[in-house]
Parts: C-alpha cells; structure tokens; sequence
C-alpha cells in the first residue's frame, strides 16, 4: 500500500476544537502501515499501549498484547480504556473471557458492553450468568440482540417470567429481523401455522393458544404483510382489545390500523369502525392510531375530504410525540393536496407554523411543486416561499423561491426584476441544496465574485432551516443546529486518530459509524476522510473500499459543520478518484470529466463492487444487459463489470452516447441514463404543453415537472456534482459550466 502524506494542514487554527488535533497535524508524515512506537508513545501517552496491542495481535504475540491492554484499562483514557477491555474479551481460553466480559461490564457499564457480553456468555452457555447481566432492561430501548440472548437463555432454562417477556418485547418494539429470528428458531408453535390460516376454524378454536401468542403470531404475520391473513384476524383483535384481555399496546395498534387499511377495500366502513374505536380508547396513548387510520380510510374511500380532515387533525391532537404530530399534519396536508390547489394553500398557512421537524416535510413540497406546475398556479410559488420562510426546511424555501424567480423571468408569474433578485437570494441563503444554491448564484451574476461564490459551495449543506420554529430534540433549544463542532469528544477523537497514526485504516470506519461523525470536529472529520482516501489503491480491490469510507465521512462533515469549509475540504466531499481511467475515457468519448465524476459519484459512491438491489453493478451501475451490449460493441467476450476501467470504459460510452442523442444536454442525458431516453422525451413533450411552449423548454423548470421524485433528485444531484467538479476543476469557468448544463 502507498505510503500516505499527513492530510493538509488547515491554516485556520482557531477553528480547531481540541489541543490534540491541532498538535498531531503537525507530524510530517504518516504511514498507514504504522508510526514508530516512541513517538506514538509520546504523542498518545497511556492509550499508545492500546494501539501496540492491537499491533502485537496482528503479529500473534497475545501475551504481550495482554499485558498492553491490561495497562491500558488502568492507565488510559476513558474510551480508549473501554476498546482496551473489550479486545480482551476475544482472546484467552473460554473461562478468560468470561472473565474479561464481566469485567467490561464492572468497569464499562452500557448498551456496547452489555452486547459484547451478552454475546460472549451465549457462545459459552452460561445462560444464568446471560440472564442475570441483562436483567431489568428496558425493551423499548435496549438493543434487540441483546433481548433475543436473554430470551433464548431464559426459554432453554424455562423461566417462569419467559412468556411475558417475550410479549413485552413484541409489543414494545417495532419488529426486527431479531424479532423474526427468535420467533422463527425457538418460539413459534408448530401446530400455529394451518390454525392462524383460518382463526375461525374449528382447529383455530380447539387450540389452545393464549391471547398473547395469538398476538405475537399477528405481529410477525404483519412484518411479513401477509395482510390476507390479518384481516381474518382483525375482529379478534380488536375483541381482546375492547374486552381488557389485552392492553392496546401503541405498536400492536400501529400494525392493526396498517394491517386493516391493505387488506381490505371497505375504507368507508372501516373509518367509522376505527373512529368509533378512537372515541372508545380516548385520552389513552392508542387514540392517536385509531383517529390517524380513520383519516387514512376517509382519504382512502375518496369524497370524505372533510372527514378525513377532522380525523387527522383530531389525531393531531392526541398525538404522543412530536413525530407523531408531524405524520398527521403531513397526511392532513396530503389529503387536502389531493382535494384542491385552493385548500392546500390554505392548510399550509393555518398549519405550516405547527410542525416539529421541518424536513418531513420536503417531500410533500415536493409533490406539490409539480402540482402548482401542472395546473399553471405560478404565482403561488411566490406567496409559498414568503409565508413558509422560516418554517419550513431551507431547501423546500430555496426551491420555491428559485422557481418563482424563473417563472418571472419567463414571463409566467407576476412580479418585478427586484422580486426576482430577492428570490435568487434566498434561494442562495441557508443549507439549501448545492442545486438551489449554484444556478440561483449563476442568475444573480455570482460567478464573477470569486469570494462569494466559493462561500455558497463551501457552506454547510444540512437543509434544517436555521429559523425553524420546533426541534425534534426536545433536550435543545429552538433555533440551534447539530454541528460537528458543538461539543467534541476529544477522548473519541483520540482513538480514531489512533488508528490512523498506528496503521489501523480498517478499524476506523466502523468506529465512526457508531457515532457518523457526531462528537468530531470538522477537522477530525475531514482529517480522517483524507486519510482513509490515500490509504485507498486503484490497483487493489482490498482497499478501494477506503474511496467509499472517505467519501461517506467527508460528505456527513459538510453536513454536520458548523461554518463553511475549505477548497481542500470540499475536494474530499467531490473527490476525483480512478482519474487515470476517467482522463483516458473521457477523452476517448469526448465526454466532460465532470460529468463523469459526478456520475460515479452519484450512482455508487466510488464503491467498485456494488451492485445494487435492481442489479446494476459497478462503478456506473450498468445493468448487465446493458453492459453485454456495449460489450458486443468493443468486441469483447471476456470482461467484468466490477473491474473498474471496464466499467468506466462502458459507463463512458453510454453516457455519452445518450448526452450526443439528447442534443450535447447533459441533463437530459443524466435523465436518460436513469429512466430511458424514450420516457425523457415524453416527459419533455409533456412539459412544453404545460408552459405553452412549441420549443426551447427551460430545463431548470423542465427538471421540476418530470413526474418522478426520483429522478428529479437524480438529476439535481448530478447537476451539483458537476458544477462543483468543474469549480474545483477551474473557478473561474464557472458560468460557462452552468450554461453548458442548461441549454
């Protein structure tokens, strides 16, 4: 492996959040095999021995590795201390690491540890120890692994608290593959099955099974929506409920309301069912469900608007939680988006002010942007923007008032060339979407204000508005953003940062995960990204998945920091990986290189062995078929689509093939690249009789009336990935690049 140069020092210090950062930035280099045990000794003090003994593993030495942890549980920080005693638990005789899992759990006590023993007293068959360790838990809370080991543990010693806890588990909990994987090996009857297929039968009757396996039973048939089944079996239910046999538990509800609401089609009846049924359980905390799938049975049944209307916002009403206050909201603002223009705009002013978490809520402006399109309401999009100012999400604020200022300039909308320039300007402020951000900076003539351009690409990209009124996080004030800089866990840096300076790049990743990048600074964040990409070879199908790690992590810093980052920064967060292969490709095909990136970059994240769930594969996710294609074209029999050049090579022609048939439009390329380049001019067709135009449809609004939501995104992610590609490429071109891409 390469050796790998210290990531850039930043030369604004006063942004660094700890002392230890700012000092290990002053190494000269770093290695990914290793650094010399002195100066790592000298540089991380007591938690060196943790590093040296995970190097002394590697190397097979575990007496000495031993004696390092050891050390290092007295010695060392607390973090560090804890991964210390936790490596101990994999080394060592049955009965040493019995022992060292109940001394993680003395020393470290918490949900890790708790699983680390958990699993290590299950592989042993200490099952009474297993069951007394995770004794008292809170099943709403507790990691489901955990309770599936303690509940296996109690069933083969037959607990006499065995069935009760099982039902806790299935009632508290939304259900797992934890849930489905003890059900399935150790708890599910076999005389359940033919019985639960008709619960009516007389074999259903004459088995005695209790109301709460009956339950059970329903909770997994739900997980595995086998809705003909639980329709048979709702009555039942609801009878246990109405009759006191059984508590209605808010997730037994959830799954009886989903269950009713497709597995039969007498929505009409079902509302009144479940109202009455709301009405019955009121003031206790299932009202909630019972009113919201009334409302979604009205919605349902079609002509009930107004019904459907009172349930949700009585539903709105009971609600337990914040989420749950948001999901009614964004049911009631649906109903009335299906309902008319006219009451939808009403409902977003008498209840945009109520919401908790303004992003839940992107996706119903979403819909409704392509609704006030269709039905030519081009004014609307300037009085939404103004009156969801500071309520909503930056990003839906952004788009509204980007495409009112477009909508002016193409003569559709009412308003003045300072309306346009104020909407421009919003739609530049906040953590909207690099999409919003760069083509509203391109109309406002940015592009020649090099300081203030950069400022746009570099800002944050969280899209919470800053002026939101609610916060999902009832623990913090209103008006405050996650950052990555608001309180750092210098101990947690310290040990990330210990991978990287001992030569450990694999283990860093899946520590990062537990926290995605919370409790790092913006530097550690971006420190890290950097170095896991030069630890990354081209050449080396072991290591390329350090491309995807870094890109992952730089991406969560830009959106976790807490002030505009740098040039090198964002680099990391559009990284220019395989350029060897995509400078010969591009070149052969005649296809910008920013395109290409910004391609790979959107489709797999640089990830060359990815296949994803419709089977596209590689790089640039080709289908096969497709793939085979192309191939016959090269004349090649022998080839791979996870090969990285190959998939390049292919990827290259393709694009570039479909962008010269789409008239040199990059868009409409990148559209047809996703959905076929016969449905893209179909849905470009479409969008010119929308705007009453014969030809030259802007394709900025032409982006906003594709049909699907999915592709609209694929497109404005391209689009982004592309303008700053090209920006890091060449600043100064950064007109023309936005040109190029909308003509």
């Amino acid at each position: 492996m390469r050796p790998v140069l210290l990531a850039r020092c930043l030369p604004d210090f006063r942004r660094l959040t700890s002392w230890f950062l700012a000092s290990f930035l002053l190494l000269s280099a770093v290695s990914c095999k290793a650094a010399p045990q002195s100066q790592g000794q000298k540089k991380f003090g007591d938690d060196a021995n943790y590093f040296i003994g995970l190097r002394f593993l590697q190397e097979g030495n575990e007496k000495a590795a031993r004696e390092k942890f050891k050390y290092c549980i007295k010695k060392g920080s607390p973090v560090v201390a804890q991964k210390s005693a936790e490596t101990l638990c994999s080394i060592g005789n049955v009965q040493e690491k019995n022992a060292a899992a109940e001394n993680l759990l003395r020393l470290f006590p918490g949900d890790d540890s708790l699983l680390i023993a958990a699993r290590q007293f299950a592989a042993s068959g200490e099952s009474n120890r297993l069951i007394e360790c995770t004794g008292g838990l809170d099943y709403a809370k507790a990691k489901n692994e955990v309770i599936r080991l303690r509940l296996e543990a109690m069933g083969r010693r037959g607990d006499s608290a065995y069935e009760d806890e099982v039902y806790r588990w299935f009632t508290e909990c939304p259900v797992s593959t934890e849930h489905y994987q003890f059900y399935r090996d150790y708890y599910r009857h076999p005389d359940f099955e033919g019985a639960y297929e008709n619960p009516e039968s007389d074999a259903a009757q004459a088995l005695l099974y209790t109301p709460q396996q009956f339950a059970i039973n329903y909770r997994i048939e739900s997980y595995k929506r086998n809705y003909s089944y639980t329709t048979k079996c709702a009555e039942k239910l609801a009878g246990y409920f109405l009759d006191g046999t059984l508590a209605p538990a808010p997730q037994l509800i959830s799954d009886f309301g989903k269950n009713t609401l497709y597995g039969t089609m007498d929505f009409a009846k079902n509302a009144a069912w479940f109202s009455q049924l709301a009405e019955t359980f009121k003031g206790s905390p299932t009202e909630f469900y019972f009113w919201f799938y009334a409302g979604r049975f009205y919605e349902k049944a079609g002509m009930y608007y107004r019904q459907s209307r009172k349930c949700f916002v009585a539903a709105m009403a009971s609600a337990g939680s914040p989420s749950q206050k948001d999901n009614a909201l964004w049911y009631l603002l649906n109903t009335s988006l299906n309902f008319s223009i006219d009451s939808i705009i009403d409902s977003i002013g008498e209840y945009s002010r109520e919401w908790t978490d303004c992003e839940y809520f992107e996706d119903f402006f979403e819909q409704l942007v392509t609704a006030l399109l269709a039905a030519g309401r081009w004014n609307e999009f300037g009085r939404i923007y103004k009156a969801v100012d500071g309520y909503a999400s930056d990003l839906t604020t952004a788009q509204f008032a980007y495409i009112y200022g477009r909508l002016i300039q193409e003569g559709l909308a009412d308003g003045t060339d300072s309306d346009v320039q104020a909407a421009f300007k919003r739609a530049c402020q906040g953590g909207s979407s690099v999409y919003y951000k760069t083509l509203a900076a391109y109309r406002l003539g940015l592009g020649k204000n090099p300081v203030e351009l950069q400022k746009i690409l570099c800002e944050p990209t969280s899209a919470r508005s800053q002026n939101q009124l609610g916060s999902p996080d009832p623990t913090k004030p209103a008006n405050t953003a996650d950052t990555a800089d608001s309180a750092v866990d210098t101990a947690l840096e310290n040990l990330l940062l210990g991978y990287a300076y001992f030569g450990f790049p694999e283990l860093i990743y899946p520590e990062w995960q537990k926290c995605q990048g919370q409790g790092l600074s913006t530097e550690t964040n971006f420190y890290l990204a950097d170095f896991l990409a030069k630890c990354a070879d081209p050449d080396s199908p072991e290591s390329s998945d350090y491309y995807t790690q870094s890109l992952r992590i730089a991406a969560r810093a830009q959106r976790l920091a807490g002030h505009g980052i740098s040039r090198e920064e964002l680099a990391l967060v559009y990284p220019a990986y395989y350029n060897d292969f995509i400078s010969k490709y591009c070149g052969e095909y005649k296809i910008s290189e920013s395109v290409m990136y910004a391609l790979i970059r959107s489709e797999s994240f640089f990830d060359a062995d990815v296949i994803s769930s419709a089977g596209a594969i590689g790089l640039t996710q080709l289908m096969e078929f497709t793939g085979s294609d192309i191939a016959r074209r090269f004349k090649m029999s022998d080839y791979s689509l996870t090969d990285p050049e190959t998939n390049i090579r292919f990827g290259s022609w393709y694009l570039a093939s479909l962008i010269s048939r789409c008239e040199d439009s990059a868009l409409l390329g990148f559209f047809s690249y996703n959905a076929g380049i016969t449905r893209v001019r179909r849905w470009l067709q479409s969008s010119l009789i929308e705007f009453g135009k014969k030809k030259n449809m802007p394709l900025d609004l032409f982006l906003e009336t594709v049909p699907f939501a999915e592709t609209r995104e694929y497109g404005r992610k391209l689009i982004s990935a592309t303008i700053a590609y090209d920006w890091l490429a060449a600043p100064t071109r950064f007109d023309q690049t936005v040109e190029s891409l909308l003509k």
